[in-house]
């Protein structure tokens, strides 16, 4: 991304995480100060980073594995502004999560929301699109919590779902304890998912249809759509290409499609910023396979395949030529710097230090 440019998050989503600390005699001072949180972030957005370093300090100074989980269940969608305020006036919970999906962007950038329905189910995918905001664990697993409240506020307190799919590699949640989703966990997946039968779409959720939840639902999505667009035109390819890698076409005019716009308007609209898009498929195309090198268990063959190259002779080529080490010693090297910091955590946990 351009370096002058940063994906955002609205200051209010940290209320309840600055709430849970300090209810819990957390030092919420040092947390803000390890995750570069200042007093001028406490207005208007926050970097999107800061906010999710808030929740993974958070949770490893107070011991709590699930501490994002726990904070999502309790979650005030009105720290969502506007938007929360209409979530809850939503004549159904379908109509609720469409519009938390389609008016996201105002409460917070480059992230993918999906409500999607395959074969009686109902998926509710989350992801941030930026493979240099990680770990960002407690960030997940709060966004899913979220969700996963406002289903039971359809369904009733007993409601269990059917599945929780993780991208990262491990989990408190797996434990299926009371506090948690109560449901088959699955990690080290493509992207962060609920899944719930898909005729709970349909539950009521107000008591009474707001008369003005159709007209501003529709102002929001269009400003959170025009918030979209605002961003720089490569910031918005590369949204598009981490969405896309592994799962559709990234093609260059499929891309320029989806961003409203010919082929040749999108090159010369990267021309003008300085940018290629062979660069910024090859760019996120690594950033996705060092993000699965560093995963336990992943094969070159799989991580060539969702990359979209030919061969895995293809892959290993390219990644050599970008970055100077075969996917191989890329992860040997990645493996012994994780082991050496364990370690160094290891020694100044102890007694004295």
């Amino acid at each position: 991304m351009p370096h002058t440019y940063q994906p955002r998050i609205s200051a209010t989503t940290l209320n309840d995480p600055l709430r849970a600390v300090e209810f819990m005699n957390g030092d919420s001072g040092r947390i803000f100060r390890t995750a570069g949180i200042g007093p001028d972030d406490l207005e208007g957005e926050i970097g999107l980073k800061k906010f999710v370093d808030f929740c993974e300090h958070a949770s490893d100074q107070l011991g709590l594995p699930d501490f994002g989980w726990r904070v999502g269940s309790v979650f005030d969608l009105q720290n969502l502004g506007t938007l929360g305020d209409f979530i809850m006036q939503a004549p159904t919970l379908g109509a609720a999560l469409s519009l938390f999906r389609n008016a996201f962007p105002m409460v917070q950038s480059d992230s993918e929301l999906q409500l999607t329905l395959e074969g009686g189910k109902a998926l509710m995918t989350y992801r941030i699109l930026d493979t240099g905001i990680w770990p960002r664990r407690q960030d997940a697993e709060l966004t899913l919590s979220v969700f996963h409240s406002l289903v039971k506020s359809a369904t009733g307190p007993d409601w269990q779902p059917d599945l929780l799919s993780l991208e990262h590699e491990s989990s408190a949640l797996q434990s299926r304890s009371s506090a948690g989703p109560r449901c088959p966990v699955q990690i080290a997946a493509a992207s962060n998912t609920l899944v719930f039968p898909a005729a709970l779409l349909d539950l009521p959720l107000a008591d009474s249809e707001s008369p003005a939840f159709k007209a501003a639902s529709q102002s929001m999505v269009r400003t959170a759509r025009q918030s979209e667009r605002e961003a720089p035109v490569a910031v918005r390819v590369r949204r598009e290409l981490l969405m896309r890698i592994g799962r559709e076409s990234f093609e260059q005019t499929a891309i320029a499609t989806a961003l409203g716009m010919s082929r040749r308007t999108l090159r010369r609209k990267l021309e003008e910023e300085g940018q290629k898009f062979s660069r910024l498929l090859a760019g996120c195309r690594m950033e996705i396979a060092k993000r699965m090198l560093r995963a336990p268990g992943a094969q070159l063959h799989d991580i060539s395949e969702r990359l979209g190259y030919s061969e895995v002779s293809a892959f290993e080529r390219a990644f050599r030529q970008r970055e100077g080490a075969t996917p191989s010693q890329y992860r040997k090297q990645a493996s012994a710097c994780g082991a050496t910091v364990l370690g160094v955590s290891a020694l100044g946990s102890g007694p004295g230090s």
